[in-house]
């Protein structure tokens, strides 16, 4: 999938590229960027990212994408309405509200979510790997923890820990491996989950895992959208 950025503004295009790259890396989607020129054509079914205030968009564009209009004017709802946008995004674009505004076109980029293939009980599940919560070791096997709920496969977690993306899934001691974008605390009962479960650390990982989850909240510097996580 296409996301195509057209920002009168350079600083506003740079910011507003970074904030998608972060949104990309959190989410595990496979999107690709372009900026708009005359002679580029946005990809059928991609989303296209338009300052209204620096000029409408030419009629090529409008209908074979989405549209996401950018203005600092607070009437840029009704005018931009003939346009049928999926979205508007009000100058200065902050995290949280792009967050919010690609959390409710969720249609448009589902198909490109990265996935996790697991077998569960003669079953293969293909699991968005955002949905991922928390992993722990049962023995030989292993059971995932969603958000669609727990899922058990024969799979070591060794084998899973090695499909995922390192940075974002942290194996946090040997029976737990952790979706760092889901810790909502790191406390003294352990790293605290948007599940509401608590993955307990050993003393001899705690501090290595707390520098490891500190350098990811470094690193995306409160691009997780949700104001939530925190270290501590």
């Amino acid at each position: 999938m296409q996301f195509t950025i057209h920002m009168g503004d350079p600083a506003e295009r740079t910011a507003l590229l970074r904030m998608l790259e972060t949104w990309r890396g959190l989410t595990c989607a496979s999107v690709e960027f372009a900026d708009w020129t005359p002679e580029h054509r946005p990809e059928p079914g991609g989303i296209l990212f338009w300052d209204l205030d620096d000029c409408p968009p030419p009629a090529a564009a409008v209908g074979k994408c989405a549209l996401f209009l950018c203005s600092s004017s607070s009437g840029a709802a009704i005018a931009s309405y003939p346009l049928h946008p999926a979205g508007l995004l009000r100058k200065p674009v902050g995290m949280d509200k792009l967050w919010a505004a690609l959390h409710r076109s969720v249609k448009l980029w589902w198909d490109s979510l990265e996935r996790l293939e697991i077998t569960s009980d003669r079953c293969r599940i293909r699991l968005p790997l955002c949905d991922l919560v928390w992993v722990e070791s049962t023995r030989r096997n292993s059971l995932v923890h969603s958000t669609q709920g727990p899922i058990a496969t024969r799979e070591a977690l060794t084998a899973l820990e090695g499909r995922l993306p390192r940075g974002l899934f942290l194996r946090c001691q040997r029976s737990f491996l952790v979706n760092l974008r889901h810790v909502r605390r790191l406390d003294n009962e352990g790293l605290c989950m948007s599940d509401g479960a608590v993955v307990p650390l050993s003393r001899s990982s705690r501090s290595e895992v707390a520098e490891a989850y500190r350098q990811f909240c470094l690193l995306w510097d409160g691009g997780k959208g949700d104001g939530e996580t925190r270290y501590g």
